[in-house]
């Protein structure tokens, strides 16, 4: 009786601690598996490509004067006086007036960095505002028909007539209107830039004259 007994139990006891085997087997397997690769970090972003420094451009060429022409400042005198026909527009073809203009084609030529010319026509108080105002635009326009006429780009030209709204002297005496009835020659651009006259103007809203009564211009017209 006890040994049919014992055979069961034994036969139990095995399988127990053959499954406890199992187990331990199976948790060693699992304790034991390599840990997963670490997932590498993204790549730096590349540095953004260096920019080179831009070259400085060059200073425009100094404007070369020529004849009898001077260059002070941002303006071309030439003495003498560029004649006109009384109250018009009309240029006289006397030698003082060709000389006058003829020696502004030769610098405006000789200078190619000079991009924009600005003739300014003045007159004196003589007559009303509107009337001057005309007159002195017809007659810079005249100045640059003849200057283009004679070998100088039009582009490169430009006419600002004043009338008598900025006097280099007063209008008290027939020398001092003679004075304010008168053509400057202004550098308006080099290069495609504005000249410090084109900005002065642009901040005081009209051009800088000397008001000095021994003022002697750079051309000047007879009597209007």
């Amino acid at each position: 009786m006890s040994k049919k007994i014992l055979f069961p139990l034994i036969a139990v006891f095995s399988l127990g601690v053959a499954a406890g085997s199992l187990g331990c087997r199976a948790e060693a397997k699992i304790g034991n598996a390599e840990p997963k690769a670490a997932t590498p970090p993204p790549p730096e972003p590349a540095p953004p490509p260096t920019e080179e420094p831009k070259a400085e451009e060059p200073p425009p060429k100094p404007i070369k004067a020529l004849g009898k022409a001077k260059i002070e400042g941002n303006e071309i005198k030439i003495p003498g006086k560029v004649h006109f026909e009384t109250n018009k527009a009309a240029i006289k073809e006397d030698k003082e007036t060709k000389e006058i203009l003829q020696t502004l084609v030769d610098v405006l030529k000789e200078n190619d960095q000079i991009t924009k010319l600005r003739i300014d026509g003045h007159t004196d108080d003589t007559g009303t505002s509107e009337h001057n105002h005309k007159l002195s635009q017809a007659r810079a326009e005249a100045i640059i028909e003849w200057l283009a006429k004679n070998g100088v780009d039009k582009s490169r030209l430009e006419g600002k007539g004043w009338g008598e709204e900025h006097p280099i002297a007063k209008n008290d005496t027939a020398a001092n209107k003679e004075q304010n009835r008168r053509v400057e020659f202004k550098v308006w651009e080099i290069a495609g830039k504005p000249t410090d006259a084109q900005k002065g103007e642009a901040t005081a809203g009209g051009p800088v004259v000397d008001d000095k009564k021994d003022a002697k211009p750079a051309a000047t017209t007879p009597k209007k």
